[in-house]
């Protein structure tokens, strides 16, 4: 998998007059009220260098709690919230409170090499460098599709971007401030355990996880909510930088159903393969015929290096709906 390419991208504060009119349906009005000021003075990002970002991204996909993705070769985590008491994989990373009778919908990630955005930038998004110490957050009124006040904030290290989207009835910056304070805590501690990381592939910081890591080797298939969906279950301990693929086939017809890497995931890693870390991905199988038609399937679970190394890490066989398409 290629490593997207580093990018300098200049610093810049936006500044608005305290009302701004946007005339398209589908944009809000943009302003910078005095109630949505935030505090970013104690952030750590501007402490990462080359060897602590490597650090920061061996432990972020190490740890369930974020979720690396990669998009036109761009490298990002997404931080995984709390449904159902469970931490969910989400569509593009956006998590709405299904608590809450408000529309809420928030996004926390961090972006390397150059940031993730927010769509079409419509002078909607702040921008900040490291340690602004009083932050005037761009506010985008309630438009079509977006009925609360909403705002996106990029804070821009060197090849390192936290961005936080947050959507919601008050003008406040509630959320924005509050996981602002949670991944600056949580950077600050990546970079007072780097030996630990780097060496482990986890932080010596319970807390920071989910649940405790798994105690050995396993790779499940099981039945999902719906006919043809299944929800891929596996831990593994691999010794260098990578990612976890699936391979399908027919045990029958030895046929291979796609000869591309399928659901592929980055996880983390340690020296000595000493730790086990987890994957998970919810995948269907469909068909537009008929669903009694069954055949045991071959599901492996490889794993392919940053230097291009491929080797099978697990596989296991189960009975499968007839699929013609994948998702």
């Amino acid at each position: 998998m290629n490593r997207p390419i580093s990018i300098f991208t200049a610093l810049v504060v936006a500044v608005l007059p305290a009302c701004t009119p946007v005339a398209s349906s589908y944009r809000g009005q943009l302003s910078q009220p005095e109630e949505a000021r935030i505090d970013i003075s104690t952030e750590p990002i501007a402490s990462f260098d080359t060897k602590s970002r490597a650090t920061l991204f061996q432990y972020l996909a190490g740890n369930f709690r974020w979720e690396v993705r990669q998009e036109h070769g761009l490298l990002f985590a997404v931080r995984r919230e709390q449904h159902d008491g469970e931490y969910r994989t989400s569509l593009n990373g956006f998590y709405r409170d299904q608590n809450s009778d408000d529309w809420r919908q928030t996004r926390v990630l961090i972006a390397f090499e150059e940031p993730h955005g927010f769509g079409h930038d419509h002078n909607n998004i702040t921008r900040t460098p490291p340690g602004s110490d009083d932050v005037v957050m761009i506010i985008e009124g309630p438009h079509s599709g977006a009925p609360g006040n909403s705002s996106y904030l990029i804070i821009e290290g060197d090849r390192i971007y936290l961005e936080i989207y947050d959507q919601a009835p008050e003008v406040t910056r509630q959320f924005t401030q509050k996981a602002v304070a949670e991944v600056f805590a949580e950077l600050t501690d990546v970079l007072k355990h780097q030996d630990e990381i780097s060496t482990t592939g986890v932080m010596p910081i319970e807390t920071y996880y989910p649940s405790k890591p798994p105690n050995a080797p396993y790779f499940n298939v099981s039945n999902a909510s719906q006919p043809g969906t299944y929800v891929l279950d596996a831990a593994v301990n691999p010794t260098t930088p990578g990612y976890v693929y699936v391979r399908v086939y027919n045990t029958k017809t030895g046929q291979r159903f796609s000869e591309q890497p399928l659901w592929s995931r980055h996880i983390g890693w340690s020296d000595f393969g000493q730790t086990l870390f987890s994957y998970h991905e919810f995948v269907g199988m469909s068909s537009s015929e008929d669903w009694g038609d069954e055949y045991e399937a071959r599901f492996e679970l490889w794993y392919q290096s940053e230097q291009g190394n491929e080797f099978k890490m697990a596989e296991t066989t189960r009975i499968v709906n007839r699929w013609e398409r994948i998702y």
